[in-house]
């Protein structure tokens, strides 16, 4: 029994030297960071990423704009395609055009006609003039259209008519109305009066 008490003491000084001199490793080590930890510095709060939608969208300046556009008095219309007023504003204009180069074959045949007074020739070859800067007029006009200048078309329109006008104006003062001329003249006014309307509309 004393040899069991002797045994037991030099196993437990042994032990006591064993433990001092090779310590445990894992009471010197820190402790492993965990795969989600950093080994810098801590992480931070994550943020939502871009792919993530937030519960609300934000706003983005072309949307910001659209909607200050009425609180400035500028109708979103104003960029939108052509109106049906403006189709039918250019389609009137093509028309215009097409019967204005029919009636330059008609008073260019008047003037080849050597039966024709010379009075009538004079007035007849102002109108070819006339109504070359009538087409020009018809080209802008249809460009303004389409650049949405609504107050440069209504001035193309006006300045057709008024080319129109001059033509039938030389026979009036000087060789008296001349019937074809006239109903032109009365056509045109009618078509380009129409247009301005439709123009009001666009």
């Amino acid at each position: 029994m004393a040899l069991n008490k002797k045994t037991l003491s030099l196993i437990s000084i042994y032990a006591l030297i064993f433990s001092t001199l090779y310590p445990r490793t894992t009471s010197s080590r820190s402790p492993a960071p965990s795969p989600t930890e950093s080994t810098s510095s801590p992480t931070p709060t994550p943020t939502p990423s871009s792919s993530q939608s937030p519960s609300h969208s934000p706003i983005s300046l072309s949307e910001m704009f659209e909607l200050a556009l009425p609180d400035i008095g500028i109708q979103k219309a104003a960029v939108a395609p052509q109106t049906e007023g403006s189709k039918i504003a250019c389609k009137q204009l093509e028309a215009i055009e097409h019967r204005i180069s029919e009636f330059k074959v008609i008073v260019l045949k008047r003037l080849e006609d050597p039966n024709t007074p010379e009075a009538t020739k004079s007035c007849l070859s102002q109108c070819q003039d006339n109504f070359d800067d009538a087409i020009n007029g018809v080209k802008t006009g249809i460009d303004s259209i389409n650049k949405k200048d609504q107050s440069k078309a209504n001035s193309d329109v006006s300045g057709i008519s008024t080319d129109i006008e001059t033509c039938n104006d030389c026979f009036m003062e000087t060789d008296g109305e001349d019937k074809e001329v006239k109903a032109f003249n009365d056509w045109i006014q009618g078509v380009s009066k129409d247009c301005l309307n439709n123009l009001k509309n666009a």
